[in-house]
């Protein structure tokens, strides 16, 4: 069983539980993940600025970290941060809506947890397509 909890640090979640949940287990389905529990927890810029100086020792902004909590062998335990702060310049900058930046930073979050890396440009673009191959297939309601 996968168990997905949102939420948010200051107002109301940004995005439908209901949506978020849909993405991560979309993703978790398709690596054939059966056995998860996960908290996205949507925060602002400074929050996830100080996590990512605390565990990754980074001084900088960043629109998403995903931790896995579990130990080896375990079934995943993790928590996804989405900086909405970031996420509204994003979609500034990528002229997409709110939402959609959201939802790519759900998807994003749940690739990393699933073992997807970023560090190089191949590894980017490999991401940005499997991000795009999830959007697709989600149309958001909210």
């Amino acid at each position: 069983m996968i168990l997905i909890e949102v939420e948010a640090t200051a107002d109301d979640p940004p995005l439908p539980p209901v949506l978020v949940q849909r993405l991560v287990t979309e993703v978790f389905s398709d690596h054939r993940v059966d056995a998860a529990q996960v908290t996205v927890i949507f925060s602002h810029d400074e929050h996830l600025r100080e996590l990512k100086r605390a565990f990754l020792h980074l001084d900088a902004y960043t629109d998403v970290i995903a931790f896995e909590l579990n130990d080896s062998g375990e079934p995943l335990e993790a928590e996804i941060y989405i900086s909405v702060d970031r996420a509204a310049e994003n979609s500034v900058t990528y002229n997409q809506t709110l939402e959609r930046e959201l939802c790519r930073l759900v998807i994003h979050g749940s690739l990393h947890l699933m073992g997807h890396a970023d560090a190089s440009m191949e590894e980017q673009s490999r991401m940005r397509t499997e991000e795009e191959r999830f959007l697709s297939a989600i149309t958001p309601t909210a």
